[in-house]
């Protein structure tokens, strides 16, 4: 006897054959399922760096009543959002009277003492001391922060030629 193959028929019983199959497989060997959630936490800290750029006048002429004035730049990057203030010491070379309040700083060199005075504000009234009350508050951006220093050399004083330096702590609290 023969049996005529029947192509179409044929090719419909394998693909009929594997879908039977495969469906066995595909079909989740689990009855239930349980979750739960994770918790996820950290604290950010507070933090901070800063630089201070030398403050550095142009050359001083003790027989002019102007002043000399120069600026310089402290950068810092503190955690955003973090209160901090920039103080700065009495530096090195104060005199007697000088307090962290009410600073009297001065260069000294070969030719004498030369009095200055660095401070907060454009116009160079609010003096820039070594407490809260007279640091530079601030709330930081995250990012860098750019803080200028404005320093003065006051007019007429009586000092001889030759380089004069101090060198100032700045401090950074947050």
């Amino acid at each position: 006897m023969k049996t005529k193959l029947n192509q179409s028929k044929l090719k419909f019983a394998i693909v009929s054959a594997m879908l039977v199959g495969s469906a066995g497989f595909s079909a989740a060997g689990y009855a239930a399922t349980a979750s739960d959630n994770m918790a996820v936490s950290t604290t950010v800290a507070m933090s901070c760096t800063i630089s201070a750029q030398a403050l550095t006048f142009s050359a001083y002429d003790p027989t002019s009543a102007s002043n000399s004035d120069a600026t310089a730049n402290i950068q810092s990057s503190c955690t955003a959002g973090g209160s901090v203030v920039i103080t700065m010491g009495q530096g090195g070379n104060a005199e007697a009277s000088s307090t962290d309040s009410v600073p009297v700083r001065q260069m000294i060199g070969s030719g004498g003492n030369l009095g200055y005075a660095v401070y907060t504000d454009t116009d160079r009234l609010a003096v820039w001391g070594n407490t809260e009350a007279t640091g530079n508050a601030f709330t930081a951006s995250g990012g860098l922060d750019t803080v200028v220093v404005y320093g003065r050399i006051p007019g007429s004083q009586s000092v001889g030629a030759g380089s004069f330096s101090d060198s100032v702590a700045v401090t950074l609290t947050y």
